[in-house]
């Protein structure tokens, strides 16, 4: 029989696996928080820690009555599953406990950038590889689509979620369906800290056309849209307004 310890070191194992890999472990969001939030209230049991895994679930209660893939379906859909993206919450917990090992850690002049990084993504799309060459090698990698970054002052994380609208295409002679997957996927939302979820997402044009359409100008523009754009905005907005067919815009 296995003791408490040799069962421990066993969960430590799988953790870093967990985080790597999370569509092994999870097919959906819901899936995820089941997994991970379970893992963790084993790992803090064992090592009498329950009030601290209490508080991470008192923190969570702030992602809203769904859970914590409920903000993130909201905003870009029920038929995403947000595996990673609800993993990624996971992984700061773990590690702000002691149970999950990053590869680095950003001191203050690393992690200095990070504080401007809304004006650095702006109105425009932003590929992976330019967001590693902006800020180097992120603190952890979930799956293939959400990098993390953590500062060593062990302050809130920042996360740059990407997604990748994969294309289908029939495999002449063979019968089948083939998906076309990017190298280099877009950042579709960046995560910085914040006291909310709304206030923490910040959207690159990838993401605002995922959420809004290709339309978002005219309603939602942003501090980095141009004096023109926003000139010309307004006055469709006028157009939509006057006609009777478009009813009231909530």
């Amino acid at each position: 029989m296995r003791s408490m310890e040799e069962l421990k070191q066993q969960w430590l194992a799988e953790v870093s696996s967990l985080f790597a890999r999370p569509e092994m472990y999870a097919r959906s969001g819901p899936e995820m928080e089941l997994v991970a939030g379970g893992r963790l209230r084993d790992l803090c049991f064992l090592d009498g820690r329950d009030d601290e895994f209490e508080q991470v679930v008192e923190a969570l209660r702030g992602f809203g009555k769904l859970g914590v893939h409920g903000p993130f379906a909201a905003i870009f859909g029920q038929e995403r599953r947000c595996t990673a993206e609800v993993a990624s919450v996971y992984a700061e917990h773990y590690h702000r406990l002691g149970y999950l090992t990053v590869d680095r850690l950003l001191d203050s002049a690393g992690w200095s950038p990070m504080s401007s990084v809304a004006d650095w993504v702006a109105d425009r799309d932003v590929h992976r590889s330019e967001v590693e060459a902006a800020f180097g090698p992120p603190s952890c990698r979930i799956g293939k689509r959400v990098w993390c970054y953590a500062p060593a002052d062990g302050g809130g994380w920042v996360f740059f979620d990407c997604w990748d609208e994969a294309p289908q295409r029939y495999v002449p002679n063979k019968g089948t369906f083939d998906r076309e997957v990017e190298a280099d996927p877009l950042v579709r939302d960046i995560r910085i800290p914040a006291d909310d979820f709304d206030s923490s997402l910040v959207l690159t044009l990838y993401g605002r056309v995922l959420r809004w359409g290709p339309g978002w100008w005219i309603h939602r523009p942003s501090d980095a849209t141009s004096e023109q754009t926003k000139a010309i905005a307004a006055q469709l907005q006028q157009i939509e307004a006057a006609d009777p067919s478009q009813g009231r815009r909530r």
